[in-house]
């Protein structure tokens, strides 16, 4: 009988294991009990799963939701100030960024407008090659110069996730102005699926008696571009609410749920085989667990 490679005299022993192995059991123990506070505007962690990262506290849009304003980021003093994506990274180098966290970029202003975007590429490459999960949304249209630029650092499948955010799709004039049309940011879907690139429609904020108006129109679009994942999200106010928003830590923002979101849920339940979510971090956590399982 073939002796048992764990057994010595008949009794089970522990494989040993590495020093490499037993350095990253230790690591993962100390990041997990750690608790970052770190909130300079530009990095907010206070969740050791999620790191929220800008390079300007500003936004050239003029959406009649911002929120920017209620939290004192329209004051000229501020907006005049950015970041660069190297400055950004040597930032996040004195802090603990663990390759699990995930990277939000941009909460205060357009990722991919002309001030942005250079410095979006530079911190998206950088992280890619981090192996860290990546997020962003984005109301421009996404262009093939800028996927080729990147997909090469893509470390695995679901790494990084883009977000179309849409409001709505027949006031998008008034209400989301300066922003690129809705036919133009839904172009992105064809490019980013024949990329092989995860893409969601962030229907966020949902606007009372507004976004509702456009279900019909966001349905045609789901099934054109044969979209998934769709986020049906809430809009962030200062009423006071039990939830509040995740980059911020002075209690000013908070998720106020409108009636329209559930009943826009439940018309999109209509389309077969598609994922619906309210927050984009469901979203985020669905495609680390699919990444983990095909390891």
């Amino acid at each position: 009988m073939e002796k048992d490679k764990n057994q010595i005299d008949g009794k089970y022993i522990k494989t040993p294991k590495s020093l490499k192995n037993l350095w990253e059991e230790f690591s993962k123990k100390i990041w997990k009990t750690a608790v970052p506070l770190v909130d300079t505007g530009y990095l907010y962690w206070e969740d050791k799963n999620r790191i929220f990262i800008n390079t300007s506290l500003w936004c050239e849009w003029k959406c009649s939701y911002c929120y920017l304003g209620k939290i004192w980021y329209s004051n000229k003093e501020i907006t005049e100030k950015k970041k660069t994506a190297e400055e950004i990274i040597q930032e996040t180098k004195k802090i603990w960024i663990w390759k699990d966290t995930l990277i939000s970029l941009w909460c205060f202003s357009e990722c991919r407008d002309e001030m942005n975007k250079p410095e979006t590429i530079k911190l998206i490459k950088y992280f890619l090659q981090q192996w860290n999960q990546i997020q962003l949304s984005t109301k421009k249209e996404i262009l093939s110069e800028e996927i080729e630029e990147i997909k090469n650092l893509i470390q695995y499948e679901w790494q990084l996730v883009i977000f179309i955010s849409s409001a709505t799709i027949s006031k998008w004039e008034t209400i989301e102005k300066g922003t690129d049309s809705p036919e133009k940011r839904f172009n992105s879907f064809k490019l980013l699926k024949e990329s092989k690139l995860p893409i969601v429609l962030y229907m966020k904020p949902i606007l009372k008696w507004k976004t509702i108006q456009d279900v019909q129109e966001y349905i045609k679009i789901i099934k054109k571009y044969n979209i998934q994942d769709i986020v049906v999200g809430t809009i962030f106010t200062t009423k006071i609410k039990k939830e509040k928003i995740p980059f911020l830590r002075n209690n000013k923002l908070f998720y106020n749920e409108e009636t329209d979101e559930e009943k826009i849920r439940n018309t999109l339940k209509s389309i077969k085989d598609i994922n619906i979510f309210t927050r984009s971090s469901h979203v985020m956590k669905k495609y680390k667990q699919k990444h983990k399982e095909k390891k």
